[in-house]
């Protein structure tokens, strides 16, 4: 909470400016012209032309032909145009100069231009954990033929079809509402698609816009995944079950996705050197009008504001197309205010751990043992009965230096030859520093964690004897070797280990709130497993991910955002095969208000980055419970016009506000008060700067989607600063009455230099409907 504090005031200037940027990346491309994304109004399309793409053709023409290059000669409009959009939202993407971007600003029917940015991934034991799986049997939930009809599209570095993962046995033809394809390339045929991966797709002309032409000698211009993101994130949403599955002996058992009788459509936006929106927007924008039901997106570009996020912009238009949109948070954490993907239309996802680990030991030279973790297999091991000598390049965790965090080219050989070499966590990827000390002639590393990492412990597949462990074990490490002239140490590895208590447990790296766009929606809106996954993954890379690293693998264990995400896809496909008609906004609802926020010991969930308890601003509405969402007795339903007046609410001026009104040519009606307002699951009351505003009414509508004849109560959290007072406190649904709102006040008695959590929760026999509540005072200015 100290460091909520710290960054309050930071909060308060940005929301005194929100139309600006906090993050773009853009790419570089040795030309003056640059990629530019062009929103258009779909209804002013003028008659004399035949469809919308002949007249963004006829509009970037004008404009290019008008510009004179240097050397005095018309501009040539030759693949200019990079891509045209007309499913999600409508408009063009365009290499532009700067000249010519000001005069297609002046266009008719150009609503809006915004630069092509650029977007980074957020990279079998967790079916069982969720309940999806029986623990006595090596069965699954039986599938109903309407888990066939649920189509996953899944954003990323595309697909690896041999994995076993991929296999379509038993499994009926495409869904008729299909219309998705398979592109071939280097290494992709359209006989790699089957049952199963019923589309794949890629999208690169935004990346070659701003890098340059993708070498197919080194990179698969095509839909096969040279990463292993891609191919790791489509198992874990629809893995086909297969037993055995294991990474070098490690996490054995059956590895299965989510919704194992969904469809996979992967398309490929990313690649070496990232992922850029525009490619990002045609990719959403086909797979809407393929048709798929769910999208699964692991990745992210920082924050900006709704309307100039891409991302936020083309889910929104997949959303008004009934589409679920499931986001990852960021790996930003523990640090607050780092989320990104915080649309109130996507599901944000954090990640909490399984319990599920992979112990390793260090025994030191004075007998003493401390525990650690690991996924180490190789011929390298060192002796339980030998000690080797320590060595550590810096002098604590609070002073981190090139050295101390073996970066490439710091460790020499003469120091390090022989030793286990401890190594602080920073900037580069963990298993690259194990590299550079297998490289350095090191036989061995202790991986420490420094105050942004904590106690939590995320293992790796490293290349020689390596151990992760927590901030505390590292500073006794490191305090040991200042302490000992010949300090030693060895390493050994015990495998996995299961019930791990307490689990789940929010993961440090997890982004964490609040909603730094709008305080009154709560975002993160769940947590989902995503630390030490096991799922399919590439054959053209190593687990470890180095180009050096020989090894060849079928699964892989990750961890990150990246693979929480597509566990909530997954099971958005289930609540989706069951409730077909359930519009995107119901089925989060029921993820949300079904969740749950404490662990294997009955005790609150806890943050691992500190180990004391998590709050909303880290678990969002809690961990997701699938058993239970699939039968949340009400749903918070929330439609396109809903969420375009929240938006209107959140003072977006017209200009602003048209890059969403595309479709329907939707007007601000003003029916929301304020942004807290809006249907959503979860609920934040906002006192203003303003002291003289002591109370805050909020409303809220829920539908029945139990048996017709039902009847809850309310009960409200206590609150030190305010009270809370709900009204009716009992809803009563008949055959005829099949919506509530009830509207809930808040009194403020005493201004809190923090904000407080709590919930709202509607029970019976049968449901509790449990929606997270935060109370949140502005400091006065």
């Amino acid at each position: 909470m100290a460091k909520f504090i710290a960054k309050w005031w930071f909060l308060v200037v940005f929301l005194s400016c929100v139309g600006t940027t906090i993050v773009t990346s853009t790419g570089s491309f040795p030309s003056t012209h640059k990629t530019y994304i062009i929103y258009m109004d779909k209804w002013a399309k003028p008659q004399e032309f035949n469809d919308h793409n002949q007249w963004y053709s006829s509009l970037i023409k004008s404009v290019t032909s008008a510009a004179i290059n240097p050397q005095g000669e018309s501009g040539d409009d030759d693949d200019r145009i990079i891509y045209t959009y007309g499913t999600a939202f409508h408009g063009v993407a365009a290499r532009l100069s700067g000249e010519e971007l000001e005069r297609v600003q002046q266009q008719y029917g150009v609503m809006a231009v915004f630069p092509d940015t650029m977007y980074q991934l957020h990279t079998t034991r967790s079916p069982l954990f969720l309940g999806l799986e029986r623990q006595d049997s090596t069965s699954t939930l039986s599938y109903n033929p309407s888990d066939y009809d649920v189509v996953v599209g899944v954003l990323d570095t595309g697909v690896w079809p041999e994995s076993p993962s991929f296999n379509d046995t038993g499994m009926t033809p495409a869904p008729a509402h299909w219309r998705g394809a398979c592109e071939a390339g280097r290494g992709f045929t359209r006989r790699h698609c089957n049952k199963k991966i019923v589309g794949a797709r890629v999208f690169y002309r935004g990346y070659e816009a701003a890098s340059g032409k993708i070498n197919e000698q080194v990179e698969y211009k095509s839909p096969r995944d040279q990463d292993g993101h891609g191919t790791h994130t489509a198992a874990t949403v629809s893995g086909a079950p297969v037993r055995g599955a294991n990474l070098m002996g490690y996490a054995y058992g059956t590895a299965r996705g989510m919704a194992p009788g969904a469809r996979i459509a992967a398309y490929k936006v990313c690649w070496t050197g990232g992922c850029f929106s525009s490619d990002i927007l045609s990719a959403v924008d086909r797979a809407v009008a393929d048709g798929v039901n769910v999208l699964s997106i692991s990745l992210g570009g920082g924050i900006s504001s709704y309307f100039r996020d891409s991302l936020s912009v083309g889910a929104f238009g997949a959303m008004e197309k009934g589409v679920f949109v499931s986001c990852s948070a960021g790996n930003g954490g523990p640090d607050p205010i780092s989320l990104t993907n915080v649309s109130p239309w996507v599901a944000t996802v954090g990640a909490s751990t399984m319990d599920r680990d992979f112990p390793a030991t260090i025994k030191l030279g004075t007998g003493q043992y401390l525990t650690g973790a690991s996924l180490y297999k190789g011929r390298r091991n060192l002796s339980p009965n030998k000690q080797y000598p320590l060595v550590y390049h810096g002098s604590n965790s609070t002073n981190l230096t090139p050295s101390s965090m073996c970066l490439e080219g710091t460790l020499d050989r003469p120091s390090v030859a022989g030793k286990i070499v401890i190594c602080d966590r920073g900037i580069s990827p963990r298993v690259e520093k194990g590299q550079v000390v297998k490289d350095a002639g090191g036989v061995g590393m202790i991986l420490t964690n420094t105050a942004a990492n904590g106690e939590e412990l995320v293992a790796d597949c490293h290349l020689l004897p390596a151990v992760a462990v927590g901030e505390s074990t590292g500073k006794l490490i490191k305090q040991h070797y200042a302490t000992h002239r010949d300090a030693t140490a060895t390493l050994s590895f015990q495998g996995t280990k299961l019930k791990i208590r307490p689990s789940p447990v929010v993961a440090a790296f997890s982004s964490r709130g609040p909603n730094i766009l709008s305080l009154e929606i709560l975002k993160p809106d769940v947590v989902a497993p995503g630390v030490n996954i096991l799922a399919a993954w590439t054959g053209a890379l190593g687990p470890s991910s180095l180009p050096t690293d020989p090894r060849r693998t079928k699964f892989n264990i990750l961890s990150g955002t990246s693979m929480s995400c597509p566990h909530v896809s997954g099971v958005a496909a289930l609540i989706k095969s069951k409730h077909p008609n359930w519009s995107p906004a119901a089925i989060k609802s029921a993820l949300m208000t079904t969740a749950y926020i404490h662990d294997n010991m009955q005790k609150p969930l806890k943050d691992a980055s500190s180990a004391t308890p998590s709050t909303p601003y880290d678990h969002g509405a809690g961990h997701i419970n699938p058993l239970k969402a699939l039968d949340p007795g009400l749903v918070y339903d929330i439609g396109a016009q809903d969420y375009f007046e929240f938006l209107c609410a959140q003072g977006l001026t017209s200009s602003e506000l048209v890059v969403f009104s595309k479709f329907a040519n939707r007007r601000c009606r003003h029916s929301l008060r304020n942004g807290g307002d809006l249907n959503y699951p979860a609920i934040s009351a906002v006192f203003p700067e303003n002291t003289n505003v002591t109370a805050v009414t909020l409303h809220r509508t829920v539908t029945n989607v139990g048996p017709a004849v039902s009847s809850y109560r309310v009960v409200v959290s206590a609150f030190r600063g305010a009270s809370v007072r709900v009204e009716p406190a009992r809803l009563e649904f008949s055959s005829a009455v099949k919506k509530i709102t009830y509207k809930v006040t808040f009194v403020s008695k005493s201004r809190q230099s923090t904000p407080e959590f709590g919930a709202i929760i509607w029970k019976n026999a049968v449901h509790k409907v449990r929606s997270p509540v935060v109370i949140t005072w502005l400091p006065p200015l």
